[in-house]
């Protein structure tokens, strides 16, 4: 599987990738990137089929590990897909760590 750090978010262009959030609404509201989409995770098996294949797929959750099962499942259906790892905590701690 292909994996990005959480620290390279902000790099990506949101015009060539797509950044799916796979957290729950009320997190995605509170938090999300206005440029992402989403589908919680507890959608996925009817909402997959909506999401782009020309493009690559980058899958943010809370902390890595369900965007880890995600990412597989996309690739199994010949999605470009990447896991961002440690989600949205590590990318929050490093914001964190850089205003230091």
């Amino acid at each position: 599987m292909k994996t990005i750090e959480a620290a390279e978010i902000a790099a990506l262009d949101t015009n060539a990738v797509t950044l799916l959030d796979i957290r729950s609404k009320e997190e995605f509201e509170r938090n999300g990137f206005s440029a992402s989409v989403n589908v919680p995770f507890d959608e996925i098996s009817t909402e997959l089929s909506k999401l782009p294949k020309d493009k690559p797929v980058y899958v943010l959750c809370r902390t890595g590990d369900l965007s880890a099962e995600v990412a597989e499942i996309l690739e199994d259906r010949d999605y470009d897909a990447y896991n961002i790892e440690g989600g949205y905590a590590a990318y929050i701690a490093r914001l964190a760590s850089a205003d230091m």
